[in-house]
Order: C-alpha cells, then sequence, then structure tokens
C-alpha cells in the first residue's frame, strides 16, 4: 500500500488541476508542492476524523458505482443523441428519456446504499 500511494495520488492531483483550469505555465514545482502539501493535510484530517475505513469503503463504493453504472452512460447517452439534433429518431430520442429515467433510478437506490451503509456504521447495526 505504501509505494502504491503516490500512483493515485499524482492522478487526484492533476484531476484537481484540469477541474480548476490551472494553464500549464501555473504548474510550477512551487505550485504543485504547495497543492500538495495543501491535499495531504486535507487527506490526513480526514483521517484523523474517521476510525472506520469499511465506512468510507461503503461511501465510496455506493457512490461511484452509482455514478459508473447509472449516471454516466446515461449522461453520455442523452448528450450524444442531444449532439445528433435533427438526425435523431425518435427512437433514439425516447432511449434517451428512458435512460434519463433509468439513471434518477439508480441515483434513488445508490442513495439509498449509501444511506443505509451510514446509518449502520453510525447505529452499529450489523
Amino acid at each position: 500500500i505504501l509505494f502504491t500511494y503516490p500512483l493515485p495520488f499524482i492522478g487526484v492531483r492533476d484531476g484537481i488541476l484540469d477541474i480548476l483550469m490551472v494553464p500549464p505555465e501555473k504548474q510550477t514545482s512551487a505550485n504543485l508542492n504547495v497543492l500538495t502539501v495543501v491535499i495531504l493535510v486535507i487527506i490526513s484530517a480526514l483521517a484523523v476524523h474517521f476510525d472506520d475505513l469499511g465506512m468510507v469503503n461503503a461511501i465510496g463504493g455506493g457512490s461511484l458505482g452509482t455514478l459508473v453504472v447509472f449516471v454516466f452512460p446515461a449522461l453520455m447517452y442523452h448528450g450524444y443523441v442531444k449532439n445528433l439534433d435533427y438526425d435523431a429518431t425518435c427512437e433514439q430520442k425516447k432511449e434517451a428519456m428512458f435512460a434519463v429515467g433509468l439513471m434518477c433510478v439508480g441515483i434513488v437506490v445508490g442513495s439509498i446504499g449509501v444511506w443505509v451503509a451510514v446509518s449502520r456504521t453510525e447505529f452499529g447495526i450489523d
């Protein structure tokens, strides 16, 4: 675990830089070091607060699983059909709406799963 930690950490740091749209010329060594320290402080503060990694794993698994299975595919297909504009068939438009509806159902089910995991951990229910 110790030697694999830098691999996902660099991905998180680069992802944060991409989300914040930091231009490459501002990604100097000094700025990267400052961002690294800030991220490590946040992660360390969270690690001090959470004593049950099972809950962290359940929340991460439930929410990311919902995103990968329900949300991302539906949004991608909806965007694809939307980009077709007038070339999209009636069936494709119906499928896109069905995918969005299924996405909403998936979000509800995923939220219930996360809520159950958190409540079991909070109240000690096995």
